[in-house]
């Protein structure tokens, strides 16, 4: 359903059918030229009510807008107590509905926001064409005044009973018979423990030590939950713990012995690395080599055979 956020023009289900059009209600006040039946809430819903339907199937949705619940009910439509989408919400004026207190007032539901925020369109007599509103149920009246009852809501049969539902919290994991959802599925686990016929034997029919397999099967909140690869038995949790993970190996060292006739720049490119990487590597020693052997500048260029770098 595309919501409707501007005022209908030359449009047949706002157009009387004395101008050719597909309405069956009166000129609205102050008369609409493109859209005669406006303005006028009445003849806003019933062309609403229908376009959205994609055809006039319901043209006799003409009377007092207080008293479409009881039209709506005689021609089969479905009248609920929560806005629906795209359904005709209906308020009562006055204390009866007999149009001698007031006519009431209809709207279209054209988005739900939620439990109690509403986006509607609407037309007035005596008052506006057309116009959007958000509309909140703060006082049980969905925004209207003192004088004003919301009486139900006209379910659009092109679009059904669509409303807003409170999304339920997530039940808690019921643990009262052992289970508490520490293991799935898939998980390597050793198990040290009494052996199950099935999740709710009451007595063990064998037992495992310091197995290690992996969870094949969870049978939520019985007294042994688990069954494992190869069908061993049914499990207490008690009796199972992960696998850990191996620690993390540091990389190996990698280091290279000076041969001769080798220098940083050769050496680097054979691990594909740069000269000034693997003197910073090894800067105190071929600083200190050096020294000791008298070079004054320089230091990175004094490497000899038989030195052993460090390259990563």
């Amino acid at each position: 359903m595309q919501m409707r956020t501007s005022k209908p023009s030359n449009n047949k289900f706002y157009i009387t059918r004395s101008r050719g059009g597909y309405s069956t209600c009166i000129q609205g006040h102050p008369t609409d030229a493109n859209a005669n039946v406006l303005a006028n809430c009445v003849g806003y819903a019933c062309g609403r009510f229908n376009e959205i339907i994609g055809s006039m199937k319901y043209p006799s949705l003409n009377c007092n807008a207080e008293n479409f619940i009881e039209r709506a009910k005689s021609l089969g439509l479905k009248v609920v107590s929560y806005p629906t989408l795209g359904g005709i919400m209906v308020w009562q004026k006055g204390a009866t509905l007999s149009g001698n207190d007031g006519a009431g007032h209809v709207a279209i539901v054209e988005r739900i926001d939620g439990a109690n925020k509403i986006y509607t369109s609407e037309s007035g007599y005596g008052s506006s064409a057309f116009w959007n509103s958000i509309r909140t149920n703060s006082n049980g009246r969905w925004g209207l005044g003192n004088g004003y009852t919301f009486r139900g809501c006209i379910v659009n049969p092109a679009i059904g009973d669509i409303h807003h539902v409170e999304p339920q919290p997530k039940p808690s994991q019921d643990t009262s018979n052992g289970y508490n959802g520490k293991f799935k599925v898939g998980d390597k686990v050793i198990v040290n423990g009494a052996l199950y016929v099935s999740s709710t034997a009451s007595s063990p029919s064998g037992s495992v030590s310091n197995k290690e397999t992996e969870i094949t099967r969870v049978a939520e909140n019985t007294a042994h939950p688990y069954n494992t690869k190869g069908d061993l038995g049914w499990m207490n949790e008690s009796d199972i713990k992960l696998v850990s993970a191996p620690a993390p190996q540091k990389p190996q060292a990698v280091t290279y012995t000076v041969q001769r006739g080798d220098n940083l720049s050769t050496i680097a490119k054979k691990f594909g690395t740069t000269w000034q990487d693997i003197y910073n590597r090894n800067k105190s020693m071929i600083d200190a080599d050096a020294k000791r052997h008298g070079v004054k500048a320089n230091y990175h260029n004094f490497i000899y055979a038989g030195q052993v770098l460090n390259i990563k």
